[in-house]
């Protein structure tokens, strides 16, 4: 099958943490042959800007390895990680009550997430047409975030840097389908990771050269 890659753009709909976006980014992926040609390597990468309420950036990596690449199922197992930073400032806003206690109506969503651990999945050519293909992976491992804390002497939400680390789940989904012979492909994906700390999702559609 040898070596080759691919470009694409995609466009969609975006959420981190409790704020919403849209997103418009770019993706790439690097496959290739082991000696034995029925299994092999892939690397890939993203990248995002998310525009909308702030704004803010995603971008990812993974590096694994495919087996079965000549049957009409492979599957993959490798390492990925994931970051996702918002730069919309938070809000704090304090109201003193009537037995002068202060209260505080703030946004302590982290504004800053690496996720990193191990992804394993399958690609599947839909009734075993190469024009086809469904793509599942599952992921796990850490999340390190940033963490949101009250300044009562400023009366500020400092983000600290990322310090904070918890365990996380995510999936990943894909369904592409070759529109010519030159192998471009129309795909509809998407993406999330859920967390005690942080959360993100998303969904789009893209086209891949």
């Amino acid at each position: 099958m040898g070596d080759y890659g691919n470009v694409g753009i995609n466009a969609g709909y975006a959420r981190f943490g409790v704020n919403d976006y849209g997103k418009v980014g770019i993706d790439g992926t690097i496959k290739g042959d082991f000696s034995n040609i029925n299994n092999g390597y892939k690397l890939s990468g993203n990248a995002s800007a998310l525009i909308g309420n702030g704004h803010g950036v995603n971008a990812g990596a993974y590096a694994g390895v495919e087996f079965g690449k000549l049957n009409c199922t492979q599957f993959n197992l490798g390492v990925m990680a994931d970051y996702t930073q918002a730069f919309k400032d938070p809000k704090l806003k304090i109201a003193s009550q009537p037995n002068e206690q202060i209260s505080y109506s703030t946004d302590l969503d982290p504004k800053k997430s690496l996720k990193t651990g191990l992804e394993l999945g399958f690609s599947r050519n839909i009734c075993c047409d190469d024009d086809r293909r469904f793509s599942l992976s599952l992921m796990g491992g850490a999340d390190i975030h940033s963490q949101a804390r009250i300044n009562t002497e400023k009366n500020t939400i400092e983000n600290t840097k990322l310090n904070k680390v918890d365990p996380f789940i995510g999936t990943r989904a894909e369904y592409a389908k070759k529109v010519n012979d030159k192998g471009q492909e129309l795909y509809f994906s998407g993406k999330c990771f859920l967390s005690d700390g942080s959360s993100y999702g998303e969904a789009g559609i893209g086209f891949r050269f």
